[in-house]
């Protein structure tokens, strides 16, 4: 009896634990879910519901040096924390950020999708104007990483430039090559930044 139910144990602990692992199906999946979420929630009719989008947005906007204006549009969505039932606004959790900026002309792109532990899970990222490794000239590259717990599940790099006018896959794997090192440790950089700024939102909001 006692040995059913320690297997028994294993198996919920071993069950839990597959639960809170991010897999590139299960990423992609919460992924789509949240961009039909924003195309479907993009109203700002406070009467109604179905179209009232929950976020936070900041735009940031100043003139710099040598590149001219400079303007940071950012969005932070969040999920619900379950928690008392008698508790009138529920804490926040952040789940997904989007931030569009610029440098001069070239335009800026990233989306950060974080699960429910708080890491983030998958990371999009565009970039106009980059010279990596081997690059005779700037190239525009597209960047995606899945990631559990901070380990790279999966990484795809997408380029363009030069007489090539469509992207082609350049990279595509688990281990990510030392040429897109920088790359990586700038998003993972940027993705734990944006959990401190959305606490630091929530202290300020008029949430009574």
């Amino acid at each position: 009896m006692k040995q059913r139910i320690f297997i028994l144990l294993c198996l919920v602990a071993c069950l839990q634990v597959a639960m809170a692992q991010n897999t590139v199906e299960s990423i992609r999946q919460r992924y789509n879910a949240m961009k039909e979420y924003i195309a479907s929630h993009n109203g700002e009719n406070q009467n109604d519901g179905a179209e009232f989008g929950e976020f936070y947005h900041l735009k940031a906007s100043q003139w710099l040096p040598a590149t001219g204006g400079h303007i940071e549009d950012t969005f932070l969505y969040w999920d619900e924390v379950e928690g008392d039932e008698e508790q009138i606004y529920p804490d926040h959790r952040l789940k997904f950020v989007t931030t569009r900026y610029n440098f001069a002309a070239r335009q800026y792109y990233e989306e950060y999708l974080y699960d429910t532990n708080g890491n983030v899970a998958f990371i999009y990222a565009y970039n106009p104007m980059l010279t990596i490794d081997g690059d005779s000239e700037d190239m525009e590259y597209e960047f995606r990483f899945y990631i559990n717990k901070g380990r790279l599940l999966k990484g795809i790099v997408k380029q363009k430039g030069g007489a090539q006018q469509s992207y082609k896959e350049v990279w595509q794997g688990t281990k990510l090559p030392a040429k897109y090192d920088d790359e990586f440790s700038t998003y993972m950089a940027h993705a734990n930044q944006f959990p401190e700024l959305f606490v630091n939102i929530e202290k300020r909001t008029y949430s009574y």
